[in-house]
């Protein structure tokens, strides 16, 4: 059955294939369907939306990408197995928007946030000059319905923030604070991806000293090719899941 809630939603300023993402997405997370289950045909929801069939097809990639669905060609695609938090490895954006997308609800815990001097690492990163260059030292724990799904550590320049910025200004997801405030918005990021066991990663020592996370550490860039924000993100394995679509070069 197709939601004609949702039909009355596609009126949006977003693009067609995006509106309809998010609305299967919410109707995902209501467990309109289980893990295993069939989606509508693509013939299905373009009647069901009237949509084009591409408008479609581009809709459930951008759920596939997010780990969301599984297309198996010829059969249709299927609700993926049950899992907290899916994000496609491709994408960028928050953690909090991530965890938001599927459902749940995101909060923080800071362990701190602070401006401090750069160091010399950071000078060269940032391509930071002058004694008095500072960075924006973030240490918080991530939480999806109040379960910690990552320990995130980010250090960002002083120049991305406002002349008056003070670090309890900040109180949520860091790209969403630089939009609302005219600073850098990330267009891509450089990333590198390890599986780590660390006994100082959970800092409040939530986890055991074996604990496996997936570390995704990243250097962020914005519209202007200006490195702007330096994350490593300790992802709880088996909370916070990350998939990676491949597809066949064109022949």
């Amino acid at each position: 059955m197709i939601s004609t809630e949702g039909m009355h939603r596609l009126g949006e300023r977003k693009a067609l294939p995006t509106q309809l993402a998010d609305d299967l997405r919410e109707r995902l997370s209501q467990l309109e369907w289980r893990p295993g289950d069939q989606l509508p045909t693509e013939a299905e929801l373009v009647a069901g939306y009237g949509v084009s069939r591409a408008t479609v097809r581009q809709a459930l990639k951008t759920l596939e990408s997010q780990g969301l669905i599984i297309t198996r060609r010829g059969r249709g695609s299927f609700v993926a197995g049950d899992s907290m938090i899916r994000a496609g490895m491709q994408e960028l954006s928050s953690i909090t928007s991530t965890i938001r997308d599927m459902g749940h609800e995101p909060k923080m815990i800071y362990h701190h946030r602070y401006l401090r001097p750069a160091t010399e690492t950071e000078r060269e990163t940032f391509d930071l000059s002058g004694p008095d260059a500072e960075v924006l030292d973030i240490q918080r724990k991530i939480l999806a319905d109040d379960v910690t799904v990552c320990y995130s550590y980010d250090v960002l320049p002083r120049w991305a923030f406002p002349p008056d910025f003070v670090a309890e200004d900040l109180t949520g997801s860091v790209f969403a604070f630089l939009a609302e405030h005219d600073g850098p918005i990330p267009l891509r990021a450089l990333a590198h991806v390890h599986a780590v066991a660390h006994p100082d990663v959970a800092w409040d020592e939530d986890f055991a000293a074996d604990q496996l996370f997936v570390l995704l550490d990243q250097l962020h860039y914005d519209e202007q090719a200006r490195p702007f924000m330096h994350t490593t993100s300790y992802f709880i394995e088996g909370r916070f899941n990350f998939t990676v679509v491949r597809t066949a070069p064109n022949r």
